[in-house]
């Protein structure tokens, strides 16, 4: 399989980057590792190649999302002649043995329909099946992009900068006529926030929250908005999701242990779309 893959980071732990990394850059022809860190962290150029000499760093010295450093790991692949692209977040890791699976898989069918192949990142949720089926979204990591399609589709939408960038590109695959397939016998170990203890409402029983960081509730808010009134060409479905989606921040809204900044970040984000403030806040 003629791969390229992608992992952005943001501050990264360099043991469990490494850790991570070690799961699927075997199966990979290149792999370039983004750094949207505002600094650079000590040893890293070290650790990556210790892991492959091959792999290429970049570090820019900022933070300008992670739709800009798709867009530009795409245009390289693209560049390099590469037919497919994974892309990673450096949270993410795959089973031993999963990520070769996971490209035999896509090798052995005929999948000219699908622009984006995606995994089961909430194994709880979603029950494991030997076939593929459609999804309506897929999350960044783990995704493998098809290079010959995406390009009909366009670039992640920068104006995003970070979350709703994955749903927001997947709901356009559809649109365009193509296909998001998941494989949801491939599960990602995938971070998809914090969790905290604390009790539902209504009863005394404690279970464990996912909770964000306040700026993100910042863009989940005004994405979540800008999808729902000025996206173009959304189905009812589609809307349906992005509220779903948005809810996500419900126990943020109650458990945060930054309850103060979490609402500021609500208001500030409702602001934000109101004035079409888009980009990094």
């Amino acid at each position: 399989m003629n791969i390229a893959g992608v992992v952005i980071l943001y501050h990264p732990n360099l043991d469990l980057l490494s850790a991570n990394i070690q799961t699927y850059v075997s199966g990979l022809k290149q792999l370039y590792v983004y750094d949207n860190s505002e600094t650079k962290t000590p040893g890293i150029e070290e650790a990556l190649l210790k892991i492959q000499p091959s792999i290429q760093y970049h570090y820019f010295n900022s933070n300008e999302g992670i739709a800009k450093r798709l867009n530009q790991a795409m245009d390289q692949a693209a560049l390099s002649q590469y037919d497919y692209l994974l892309t990673m977040d450096q949270d993410s890791s795959f089973k031993e043995g999963d990520f070769e699976k996971y490209k035999n898989m896509i090798q052995s069918s005929d999948f000219d329909h699908v622009a984006q192949f995606g995994v089961n990142c909430q194994p709880d949720f979603t029950q494991p099946k030997e076939q593929p089926e459609e999804a309506l979204t897929l999350i960044t990591s783990g995704s493998i992009l098809n290079l010959s399609l995406t390009k009909h589709i366009g670039p992640f939408n920068e104006d995003l900068f970070i979350d709703f960038v994955d749903a927001e590109f997947s709901y356009r695959v559809i649109q365009k006529g193509y296909a998001n397939l998941m494989f949801s016998n491939i599960v990602l170990n995938h971070a998809l926030g914090t969790l905290v203890e604390g009790r539902g409402l209504g009863n005394f029983k404690k279970s464990m929250r996912i909770i964000h960081a306040p700026i993100r509730v910042f863009y989940i808010v005004r994405n979540g908005l800008y999808l729902l009134f000025k996206a173009q060409g959304l189905t009812s479905f589609m809307k349906k999701d992005v509220i779903r989606c948005i809810k996500i921040i419900k126990n943020d809204l109650i458990y945060n242990p930054q309850l103060f900044s979490v609402y500021k970040n609500v208001f500030a984000g409702i602001y934000a779309f109101m004035i079409n403030r888009m980009g990094k806040k």
